[in-house]
């Protein structure tokens, strides 16, 4: 569906939606098996979904000898931070890596300057989250803060002020939340370590840019040229 007045960033892959829900259509009416679905999803997602999911994987391998644990802010139903958890599986199953998840649980709650989201978009289900990490055997990799990100990291991190990381991966595009993540995270931010955007100068998310330029404005933001989101990358020098 076409957000009203939208026009730039969202509007670029419009045309391909069509047929993505034709799609779906199809592949809901085949009945596939759940196993199936899993083993071969190659065959099931698009080819954007699948550039997403490689732009992760290179975020991942770019730090993947930089020291600090891996931060997820916006965890939805927790798929980012259950594959960075996985990749470190077999990338580094010896080291002290750990995924950390920071969500509220309660949906989106956008201002009028986030007016393309509706107040509880992208809402999950803590329990349900906390039992798909767990029945993976994930559960002392992946740690679920169910937190408000815009005014509780302050507090978090003088309960836990020996968490460094080296990635920070921000995926909710609220201001509030953003600017806070920004403050907090940048410096327990290893050098040589990645700051990942998800909306990085996308209209459905302006508060998003608004708080890089607030929090940082001098930082060099590069992108990853064959992917669509996460948006922006910056290194920390």
């Amino acid at each position: 569906m076409k957000h009203p007045e939208t026009k730039f960033e969202y509007m670029k892959f419009h045309h391909l939606r069509p047929a993505y829900e034709e799609g779906m259509k199809v592949i809901e009416s085949m009945n596939f098996s759940t196993p199936t679905l899993i083993n071969q999803y190659p065959a099931f997602i698009g080819h954007l979904t699948l550039s997403r999911f490689l732009a992760l994987y290179e975020a991942y391998k770019m730090v993947l000898n930089i020291a600090g644990h891996i931060a997820e802010v916006g965890m939805d139903m927790g798929t980012t931070s259950l594959y960075f958890a996985k990749l470190a599986k077999i990338y580094e199953p010896n080291t002290n890596t750990l995924v950390h998840g920071f969500d509220w649980f309660k949906g989106a709650n956008p201002t009028n300057e986030e007016r393309y989201i509706k107040k509880g978009d992208y809402k999950a289900d803590f329990k349900i989250v906390t039992k798909l990490i767990a029945s993976q055997g994930m559960q002392h990799s992946v740690h679920v803060h169910n937190l408000d990100a815009s005014k509780d990291l302050e507090n978090f991190f003088k309960e836990n002020p020996h968490l460094q990381f080296k990635l920070v991966f921000i995926d909710c595009g609220i201001y509030s939340v953003v600017s806070s993540s920004l403050k907090h995270f940048w410096s327990r931010l290893t050098p040589g370590g990645m700051l990942l955007l998800d909306h990085y100068s996308f209209e459905l998310a302006p508060g998003e840019i608004r708080a890089v330029r607030d929090i940082l404005p001098k930082v060099k933001f590069m992108q990853f040229p064959f992917a669509w989101m996460p948006c922006a990358y910056a290194i920390k020098e």
